[in-house]
């Protein structure tokens, strides 16, 4: 049998896809909007949807599907999120040597000036990836502020780590993440736009 693998692309369409069928764009955004707590319901009804149906379509093992199709639908998911919440944030910002940064909260310019008050999200798609990591300490030198998105957890605990699995723990549940940015973005008296209460 010949494996079909998931382009990005198919990965955001099943999102859009998702989307536009539970709810809809625009009925996400004004029920976060005014309850940013209702992230977590939408982004583990997203994802548990997703899944399901990228799972159906790939003939992928088990390994790849979690670690890289699974991954790059939790990115594609957050662009999103931070999207329709007005978040402020970068998207893939490249710095050197094939490294880039995923996703930079509330900005680059915040990130050299003032480090403790921004958050660099990076992905987890590859053993590569998490190798690399390391190499944001001279961007980030506050290391809590390096977050770190994986399908399965990850041995760090220098970090702070999001999981996509739906049996991790509570506080560690990608479903968290935009309340997460939320309350960093509070609690640094980031005064950028945003719709979100």
């Amino acid at each position: 049998m010949i494996k079909k693998i998931l382009t990005g692309d198919e990965i955001k369409q099943t999102l859009y896809s998702v989307i536009e069928d539970e709810a809809g764009k625009e009925k996400i955004q004004t029920e976060i909007t005014s309850d940013i707590k209702l992230s977590r319901k939408y982004i583990e009804l997203i994802m548990n949807k997703c899944i399901a149906k990228l799972d159906s379509e790939s003939n992928d093992d088990d390994y790849y599907f979690y670690a890289t199709i699974v991954t790059t639908l939790s990115e594609a998911l957050l662009h999103f999120m931070l999207t329709i919440c007005t978040l402020p944030s970068e998207r893939k910002i490249p710095i050197k040597n094939d490294l880039s940064l995923d996703v930079i909260v509330p900005s680059l310019q915040i990130l050299k000036t003032r480090p403790e008050k921004s958050i660099i999200v990076q992905f987890i798609k590859e053993k590569m990836d998490l190798n690399r990591v390391s190499e944001l300490e001279s961007l980030q030198p506050h290391h809590k502020n390096i977050w770190l998105v994986s399908a399965k957890p990850l041995s760090t605990t220098k970090y702070t780590a999001y999981y996509v699995l739906p049996n991790a723990k509570l506080d560690n549940k990608y479903s968290n993440i935009i309340i997460g940015i939320d309350n960093f973005l509070r609690e640094t008296g980031d005064k950028s736009f945003r719709l979100v209460h």
